[in-house]
């Protein structure tokens, strides 16, 4: 082999080696950009599901306020009814005492 041929056979040997050199900094460079981008993607995913989550809290608390609320309005208005129905219960037991008073006294003079 001559030395020109050997000179060229060192340049395509440095010039392979180069491109093998280049070849893996491009292979590390992409690992390091796609582990870059799988923690952000995983930051943002567990931001979005907290996010979501105490969105949910809110709502189930807002919720749970309002079912509250509606059982103590009923529980009133169930106390108001039950108020409402002894009261004229009573008003009508009332109204019949007098009738029935009147019955027995008139029964008792016609005797």
């Amino acid at each position: 082999m001559t030395e020109q041929q050997e000179q060229r056979v060192k340049q395509a040997a440095q010039e392979f080696a180069n491109a093998i050199v280049e070849a893996q900094r491009a292979v590390a460079e992409r690992g390091i950009s796609v582990q870059q981008l799988n923690t952000e993607l995983t930051q943002q995913f567990f931001t979005n599901v907290i996010e979501h989550l105490r969105r949910m809290g809110e709502e189930t608390r807002g919720a749970a306020q309002e079912l509250v609320e509606q059982t103590q309005r009923s529980q009133e208005a169930a106390q108001e009814l039950a108020q409402e129905s002894a009261q004229v219960y009573m008003n009508f037991l009332n109204a019949m005492t007098p009738f029935g008073r009147a019955g027995s006294g008139e029964a008792g003079r016609g005797t």
